[in-house]
């Protein structure tokens, strides 16, 4: 079976593409049956490799699996791997007290051999609108995951009342939300930032 197009081949071009043609038709028939082995030669069939304890038998596992080869289901399932990090009051992963209490250990750069940076202790005030608690940023709980290069300046200008930060910034991933909501607590846990009554 020959396509349209080589049907009626014209000159050296057509006899090409005719051939082409034809490869591609045979090359396609044989994708869709399986090759047989020569006459009175057996199939060629693998062993199965053998099952990883703790992985492959179904069985559940007392630790986190270890990061790495095999690259195990286990490794790839939230269930698993963050079952036993804290929870905050409204069921949230609560990163900062998995820290805290030493249950994770996050390396300060990919840079195998930089230095780590101690945690910086400041509280800024953000003054909220209307009736509302300001926030307290508490610096510390932030620096003992990043650099401050991963904020300042492309995130927040390092000069007071030069961020104009609302909500509505917040909720389209701006300022805080470039984290809060994606991979930090989400921002409808309003008192975890809005603290400071007025007054």
């Amino acid at each position: 079976m020959i396509c349209r197009l080589c049907i009626k081949p014209v000159g050296i071009v057509g006899f090409l593409l005719a051939i082409v043609c034809v490869t591609l038709y045979a090359c396609a028939q044989m994708k869709q049956k399986p090759a047989e082995p020569a006459t009175g030669q057996a199939p060629v069939v693998l062993p199965p490799s053998p099952p990883t304890p703790g992985i492959d038998e179904g069985e559940n596992l007392t630790t986190l699996p270890e990061p790495g080869p095999p690259f195990a289901k286990q490794n790839r399932d939230p269930e698993v791997v963050l079952k036993d990090l804290p929870r905050d009051a409204q069921g949230n992963l609560d990163w900062v007290k998995a820290l805290k209490d030493g249950i994770i250990h996050p390396k300060g750069s990919l840079e195998p051999n930089k230095p780590e940076i101690p945690p910086f202790p400041l509280d800024v005030e953000i003054p909220a609108v209307g009736a509302m608690p300001n926030v307290i940023f508490p610096h510390f709980p932030h620096t003992m995951w990043l650099e401050c290069g991963n904020c300042h300046p492309a995130i927040f200008t390092m000069k007071r009342g030069s961020n104009p930060i609302s909500m509505v910034k917040i909720v389209n991933g701006e300022f805080c939300g470039r984290c809060h909501g994606r991979v930090a607590f989400p921002i409808s846990n309003c008192n975890r930032c809005h603290v400071k009554p007025k007054g």
